[in-house]
């Protein structure tokens, strides 16, 4: 039976104890990122995924997104740049970042968001 999954700003029982490991990433230009992923929901065709991430400073740079990505901002922030292009989204901002972005991603603190990816 297929029932509504509640989403925790905190991840589950016990998430926020669990020790950063390091994440996947694009081209690094800056810092390591070191994190969490904890995905709450997730099917295969057409692929979909959605959890919480959380995870600490660093910068890197796109040529092609994986995917579109819907995102949260719980905690911290993050700059998408790209030509002519330059926005910071934080704690209560939403934002798709959609599939075939071309650009730097710069998150200067740490930071927690709900995320639903597709693609």
């Amino acid at each position: 039976m297929l029932l509504p999954i509640r989403f925790s700003s905190t991840g589950p029982a016990g998430w926020q104890q669990l020790p950063n490991q390091a994440l996947e990433h694009a081209e690094l230009i800056e810092g390591r990122p070191m994190g969490l992923d904890h995905a709450y929901f997730s099917r295969g065709e057409p692929p979909v995924k959605s959890g919480i991430w959380r995870c600490e400073p660093y910068t890197e740079r796109y040529e092609s997104y994986p995917a579109d990505e819907f995102m949260v901002v719980l905690e911290g922030e993050v700059t998408l740049e790209a030509e002519g292009f330059c926005e910071t989204y934080t704690q209560g901002d939403s934002f798709l970042v959609p599939k075939g972005f071309r650009g730097t991603w710069r998150q200067p603190v740490p930071m927690l968001k709900f995320y639903v990816i597709v693609g």
